[in-house]
């Protein structure tokens, strides 16, 4: 089977796993791109600048400003003061998605279990090191 096919798979899996849990997901409401804009500012160590969420976004800084006023308005993200340039703001989430994000990890488990099912320990240990060394970035 190619690449292509497992990948199409692995996303339908992942998608079943999403939809039996998205009952209780509070985020489950959100587009792709409001979904997408949360993940990065939880990646981010510290609060992100608006330029540079745009920059790892691949977007231009009014899209990026734009959307975080409508995360903002939904409760989901805080802008911040950035303390070394007045101009700049940085983003933040706030506690209403904070907490859903952090529990996504209980799918990705469910997702991972489903694929530890049909592989030795060994197997397993591989496919995650193949995972990580082809994903970076």
């Amino acid at each position: 089977m190619s690449i292509e096919v497992n990948l199409e798979r692995m996303e339908r899996l992942t998608a079943k796993v999403w939809r039996s849990y998205s009952k209780e997901d509070p985020l489950s409401h959100l587009s792709f791109n409001e979904y997408d804009y949360l993940k990065t500012v939880q990646a981010s160590e510290e609060p992100i600048r608006l330029t540079d969420l745009a920059r790892e976004l691949e977007v231009s800084k009014p899209s990026a400003t734009n959307m975080v006023k409508r995360l903002e308005k939904k409760g989901l993200v805080e802008r911040l003061a950035c303390p070394e340039d007045a101009r700049a703001k940085r983003v933040v989430l706030t506690e209403k998605a904070r907490i859903p994000l952090a529990s996504e990890l209980e799918i990705y488990s469910v997702v991972a279990d489903r694929l530890k099912v049909n592989l030795t320990d060994g197997e397993f240990t591989s496919l995650n090191q193949l995972l990580t060394k082809a994903l970076e970035l």
